[in-house]
């Protein structure tokens, strides 16, 4: 089974306990203040992927990580079963699907800007209320800056792409020139 599936059945899992209890948003911030913490022991990565290490040993080393961390119980069981099924190298995958649940169910959609300069707070409102509107859903959005885009900004938001970068301009225009010659 491919790791894709097999984060989304962890994840579902996860996800369901805690909206049985009605701590979905309390699981979700606690596993991803215990993947910070993972990240910041050095190697983390490569110790949580490696085969050569022993289940029971992983185990062992998330449970003094756990009892570090103020975690419920419900994130505790979650990440020794993980280390005991040897699945902990899904951790970063299982708290990517995690938040794009929570975002579904609060009908939210995510997405990138990326723009020449650094966009004003009231340029991000505009962009923000069109593409909400587009897509009809609520949208948090991340600005970065892209020199590549000679002028304007590209927005990526789901599926959907919102061009208006003077490249896209010049070469619609392009387009329209060559049908009114032909």
């Amino acid at each position: 089974m491919k790791n894709k599936e097999l984060s989304k059945r962890y994840t579902k899992a996860l996800y369901n306990l805690g909206k049985e209890k009605g701590i979905q948003d309390v699981l979700f911030k606690e596993l991803r203040e215990f993947c910070k913490g993972v990240q910041s022991v050095t190697n983390s990565k490569e110790y949580l992927a490696s085969p050569l290490l022993r289940s029971r040993d992983k185990e062992a080393q998330m449970k003094k990580l756990l009892e570090a961390a103020p975690a419920s119980e419900e994130i505790k069981n979650f990440v020794l079963l993980l280390a005991k099924k040897n699945r902990l190298f899904l951790i970063d995958e299982i708290l990517q699907v995690y938040e794009e649940l929570i975002d579904e169910e609060n009908g939210v959609t995510r997405g990138i800007v990326e723009s020449t300069e650094v966009l004003s707070p009231k340029q991000r409102e505009e962009i923000e209320k069109f593409i909400s509107k587009a897509v009809n859903k609520k949208v948090i959005l991340v600005y970065r800056e892209n020199p590549e885009i000679i002028g304007g900004l590209v927005a990526r938001v789901g599926s959907y792409t919102f061009d208006d970068s003077l490249a896209s301009h010049l070469k619609r225009l392009k387009e329209q020139l060559k049908r009114s010659v032909h």
